[in-house]
């Protein structure tokens, strides 16, 4: 058994939100593609930090995609001719954040992408907004009481 020696006077010195893009290239499966209407397929990069803004507080708590954890779990492959390679930009922290949660689902960027966009095609993102609109009316109701109670005079 070896011996383990750790350095705790390492810093990472570095900015995560960049002001530049980088060019990224992720695979989807052609028929993902093709489910999508044309402006989100034609805008698809620019959906990314959209799609990790809206789902990334769902995906931490959803339960872990992939089932190894000892290993990556990769996107089916419906074949290569079946693949399309496309090309994004993207800023550095959209790209930290997919890859951290990729990394914490333990699958990789293009199956986690391909998750997000399923996830909207399914129209999982009405019910969370559905959800959080009960909420913040039942906060603003529930403020209002309060107001209304501490600002009326109170009857003998």
């Amino acid at each position: 058994m070896g011996i383990l020696l750790l350095n705790s006077d390492q810093e990472i010195r570095s900015i995560l939100q960049e002001r530049k893009t980088e060019v990224v290239t992720l695979l989807v499966p052609e028929a993902t593609l093709l489910a999508l209407n044309e402006r989100m397929r034609k805008n698809i990069g620019k959906q990314i930090p959209i799609l990790l803004t809206y789902y990334s507080k769902y995906l931490s708590t959803t339960k872990r995609l992939g089932k190894n954890a000892r290993k990556t779990t990769y996107q089916p492959s419906p074949g290569r001719e079946k693949m399309k390679r496309i090309n994004v930009r993207l800023s550095t922290g959209s790209w930290a954040l997919l890859s951290a949660l990729a990394q914490v689902h333990g699958v990789s960027r293009c199956y986690l992408f391909n998750y997000l966009l399923w996830l909207e095609n399914v129209g999982v993102g009405n019910s969370i907004t559905k959800n959080q609109t009960k909420q913040k009316d039942k906060y603003e109701s529930s403020k209002r009481l309060i107001l209304s109670d501490s600002i009326l005079p109170q009857s003998p």
